[in-house]
């Protein structure tokens, strides 16, 4: 997977979009009309960034889960696209067939990592609008989000 990373502001929020390109040229796949959101809560408030650091092996730890999971329960028929990135919140999208059970997936998620608030919403999104909302790179210069990218390291 090409993965491109760029910052913007979402909501007057600092987000940071994380957005597999390979497909920026092959949407919408008619055979994943299904979009799955998951949203996972940060458990530390995230001063000033989109998660505390000392939280950042946890959540790597649940979206790791998570892919694992949508693989599992995807029967072949899903892929992980996107993820956006707010103060206190991870969000992750999934596309996939009507066969895929993400719903399974949530459930085997919120076992694995009970100490998460997780919440999932699942949407036909044939004509990809939401991959193709965040596959335009429009990255924005913010004071929160240059605290942000220098505490995890990232690009200014």
């Amino acid at each position: 997977m090409t993965w491109r990373t760029y910052t913007c502001e979402i909501s007057n929020k600092p987000a940071i979009v994380m957005i597999d390109q390979q497909f920026e040229n092959r949407f919408p796949v008619p055979e994943l009309p299904w979009l799955s959101w998951f949203g996972v809560y940060c458990n530390l408030p995230p001063d000033g960034a989109c998660w505390a650091e000392a939280e950042t092996e946890s959540l790597d730890y649940v979206e790791d889960q998570l892919i694992e999971l949508a693989g599992q329960f995807g029967r072949g028929w899903a892929v992980y696209v996107f993820r956006i990135a707010t103060p206190g919140i991870r969000e992750y999208y999934i596309y996939h067939s009507s066969e895929a059970e993400m719903s399974k997936a949530y459930d085997a998620l919120k076992v694995s990592v009970p100490n998460y608030r997780i919440e999932v919403e699942t949407t036909n999104d044939a004509s990809w609008e939401q991959y193709r909302r965040y596959s335009v790179f429009k990255e924005k210069e913010s004071p929160l989000l240059g605290r942000f990218i220098k505490l995890f390291g990232g690009r200014e």
